[in-house]
This record gives structure tokens, C-alpha cells and sequence, in this order.
């Protein structure tokens, strides 16, 4: 099936095959639970209990990292971004959904050799997030699976995800495709699902178009329910790029460069023509999974197959790449800040009193305009003077019909234009950082007839 989403609602669905998909079927949707887990944490983090710079093994003293000496320590933070330096491990990973903590703590105390030092390179790995559930585990005093139902499954009301199928009544079948080989029968066979158990976290949720809707949407819009444990700073900081994975031309019908990182359980591609697009695929024995949204059109589009290694992924994000290319909103404009409204104002007065000569741009009322750098890195004495002759080739500044409506690329910064006689004088102010939030950057450059000169 392939559903799109709007708003936390489902707008349009395709099923195919006999199982009977509706929106509200219940699938597994694998390694998309690193979302789920990785939120977890950060609930904790928000809770005081840990902190994600944390060295894994003050959490768990038996781990047995083998590194190369001078590499530096293993990081809660490493583990949630995919940059520990541990091996990718697919095969091997998803078929450890039930085994025992024990069997995991064995793991740990014999020894996790790295490829590479942590933080510096991604490299995607289950175990990781095997072991941040485990993690999980002993800082909350609560099961993993408990702790995410508790904290976040429950209070959001997404009553269709679960680690335990049996909890669930609208499951559909899982299957495994044997290839057609002389003398073998081939095709689709049905596949059992493996129970709950350490390797939970790395893709053993069930959940449902519906209540990816509501999942996706929480990202989006940074709405937090009530009862949760986490922040709309905690959903923003999940979905930044936090390891780099690389550049490349974006996949038509997208243009531009794109620009893909892993966040803390998403992968997040920021396009530099249409925006960030969040997403996490999952593929398990028997189910294949992709969840993806576009924050500037605010669309989420899911895919689920109940087979092995289906093409479910690939349909999803070329629909999604459809709705992003036909997406013709205009990126919204920053709000600028109070301060930068009001310089505004004032600059435009200040200019007006030095095209009116005298010295009334001395005036006690703009006192305070400019930071004390504008006078250092030029005079104001010859800016007054530069402007007063830019005005001689402009001619008189026309009187504005209106408030005028700068561009502001930033909160802190303002760009528009002063019509005059014979061309327009073109302002750029930047505030500083800091109270008393004065100027300090102040910039004109003169258009005429003859051309544009910068005066400062």
C-alpha cells in the first residue's frame, strides 16, 4: 500500500494484492522504530537522567569497546546518529529480534570491535540501537518496550503501533519470496513474525497508515500532545543532519543540489531548491516499510508491503518527489524582530534628516541607532557625507505612499529601497546580537542613470 498525508490525515490510499490493506491495517514497519527509540532517549535526556554526550559505558559498565588507541570514547550521541564506528550489520541484525538481554550483555562484555574512531563517519548500524534500548532499559527502571508505550505511544493515542502482534487485531500476513529455480515451485511463501525481545528497537514495531499519519505529523508541525515526555526543540533537534552521508544532484523531476545527513533515528536530506524531506525505510523478514515528509508542503507520504525486500520504498518516494515537484508555496518569510522593525523607522528618518541638511542627524532621537563598531570601521561623519553627495546624482527622496515592507532574510537583518527624483538608494541594517540590539551593520548603495555605487 502507498498512502499520502496531510495535516495528520490521510488524503489519498492504494493497496494492492488480496490481503485486504485499508488504512488502518497494521504492518511492521521495521527500522522505522529507530524513530520511535531515538525519541525515547531524548525523553530521558529531557528527564535528567542521562545525557547524550554520555560515555555508553558509564550506563553500561560491562561494555568492551576494541578500538585503536587515541580513538576517543564511545558516546550516547555516536549510537543515535549512526557514527559509532560500528559495522553495518543488516543481515545479521534482523534476524536477532528475540534474543534475551542476557544474550545482548554477553555481546557487550565480549567485545564490540569499531571500523573507525566515533563521530567521525557514518556507518548504519542495528546493533546500535540494540544497545540504546538496552540503555533505555536501565536508566528509566522500566522495559524499552514498556517505556516507549508509556511515554509516547499511549499519550499520542497510536493504539495501531505495538512491539507484540498479539495486542493488535488488524495484522496482515507476512510473506517471503523463494526464487524460481529449475525444479522448485518459487514465489510467495507465507513467513512468521519473531516475538519481541533485545533487538526491539532496531524494527520491531507494528503500526498502521493512520497512525503514521499522526507520527509524521507531530514532526512537522512540532505540536506536542499532552502527556509526553519530549518538546517540539527535542521533534527539531531529531531531524537535523547530524552525520553527513554526502552531496549529489537531486532525482528528477527535483532540481538542485541535496544535501543528506542521519539525524537521531531519520535520515534527512535538505534540497537547496525544495526544502528538507525527513524519512526512514525498514526492511524485516516478511515486510518492507518507507515513512518519508516534506516540511515545506507539509505532505508524508508511507509505504508497507507484507513481503521481503519489496519495491514498497521506492513507490512511496517517487510519489513524494511528485508532491515536492508540484509544491508551489513560497518558502515563508522570516519574521524580523521588533528591533530591526524599529531601525528600520529610524534609518529611514536619519536619511531624510541628512537629505534635509543642517545637522539634524546629530538629533538626540538617534542616539543609540548604531553600535559602536559603525563608527570605527567607517565614520558616521563620512557616511553623512557620502550620502548627501549620492543625493546630488538621485535627487530628492519621494515621500513613501506606505510603511515601508523590508526583506528580511534573517529576523535580524533588513534590506528595501528609498525612492528618489532620478533612481533609489538601496539600505541594508543588521542588529547586533546583544541588548541594546543597535546597528551594526549600515550599508547604502546609490542608483542611477549612470549605474549603482556602493557608498558604504
Amino acid at each position: 500500500m502507498v498512502a499520502v498525508a496531510r495535516g495528520g490525515r490521510i488524503v489519498q490510499f492504494e493497496q494492492w494484492g488480496p490481503d485486504g490493506y485499508a488504512p488502518g491495517s497494521q504492518f511492521r514497519v521495521a527500522s522505522c522504530t529507530k524513530s520511535f527509540t531515538a525519541l525515547a532517549l531524548l525523553v530521558l535526556r529531557r528527564a535528567g537522567k542521562l545525557n547524550l554526550d554520555d560515555e555508553v559505558s558509564r550506563h553500561l559498565p560491562e561494555l568492551k569497546v576494541v578500538a585503536l588507541e587515541g580513538w576517543p570514547a564511545l558516546r550516547v550521541r555516536h549510537l543515535l546518529s549512526m557514527s559509532g564506528g560500528l559495522a553495518t550489520d543488516n543481515p545479521w541484525g534482523d534476524r536477532q529480534e528475540s534474543i534475551s538481554r542476557q544474550q545482548l550483555g554477553a555481546w557487550l562484555q565480549a567485545g564490540l570491535r569499531l571500523i573507525f574512531a566515533p563521530g567521525s563517519a557514518y556507518e548504519y548500524s542495528n546493533l546500535g540501537y540494540a544497545i540504546l534500548g538496552e540503555l533505555i532499559t536501565r536508566v528509566s527502571g522500566q522495559d524499552y518496550r514498556q517505556f516507549v508505550k508509556a511515554q509516547i505511544l499511549e499519550p499520542m493515542g497510536m493504539s495501531d503501533t505495538r512491539f507484540v502482534d498479539s495486542e493488535l487485531d488488524r495484522v496482515v500476513p507476512s510473506y517471503h519470496r523463494e526464487p524460481f529455480l529449475p525444479g522448485q515451485g518459487g514465489g510467495w511463501t507465507p513467513h512468521a513474525q519473531s516475538g519481541p525481545g533485545a533487538f526491539s528497537p532496531i524494527g520491531g514495531l507494528y503500526s498502521s497508515a493512520l497512525d503514521l499519519a499522526t507520527w509524521a505529523n507531530t514532526y512537522l508541525e512540532m505540536r506536542v500532545p499532552t502527556g509526553v515526555g519530549f518538546t517540539a526543540a527535542d521533534l527539531l533537534e531529531a531531524q537535523q543532519p547530524l552525520t553527513e552521508l554526502g552531496s549529489s544532484r537531486a532525482e528528477a523531476p527535483l532540481h538542485g543540489l541535496v544535501t543528506t545527513g542521519y539525524g537521531y533515528g531519520l535520515k534527512v536530506e535538505e534540497y537547496a531548491q525544495h526544502g528538507k524531506l525527513v524519512s526512514h525505510a525498514g526492511g524485516y523478514p516478511g515486510f518492507t516499510a518507507y515513512m518519508c515528509w516534506h516540511e515545506r508542503s507539509g505532505y508524508a507520504v508511507f509505504a508497507s508491503d507484507n513481503g521481503t525486500h519489496s519495491a514498497a520504498p521506492q513507490l512511496a518516494r517517487k510519489a513524494m518527489l511528485q508532491l515536492i515537484a508540484a509544491h508551489r508555496e513560497p518558502k515563508k518569510a522570516l519574521a524580523p524582530w521588533p528591533e530591526t522593525t524599529a531601525a528600520v523607522a529610524t534609518l529611514n528618518e536619519f536619511v531624510r534628516a541628512v537629505a534635509a541638511g543642517g545637522a539634524e542627524w546629530q538629533a538626540p532621537r538617534f542616539a543609540g541607532l548604531f553600535a559602536e563598531n559603525v563608527e570605527l570601521d567607517f565614520p558616521l561623519a563620512r557616511r553623512v557625507a557620502y550620502l548627501r553627495q549620492a543625493l546630488v546624482g538621485v535627487g530628492q527622496l519621494r515621500p513613501l505612499a506606505a510603511a515601508v515592507a523590508p526583506s528580511c532574510d534573517r529576523p535580524c537583518r533588513a534590506a528595501w529601497n528609498l525612492p528618489a527624483e532620478f533612481g533609489r538608494l538601496e539600505l541594508f541594517v543588521e542588529v547586533m546580537p546583544v541588548a541594546p540590539y543597535a546597528l551594526q551593520t549600515f550599508s547604502v548603495t546609490a542608483v542611477d542613470g549612470g549605474g549603482r555605487v556602493k557608498l558604504f
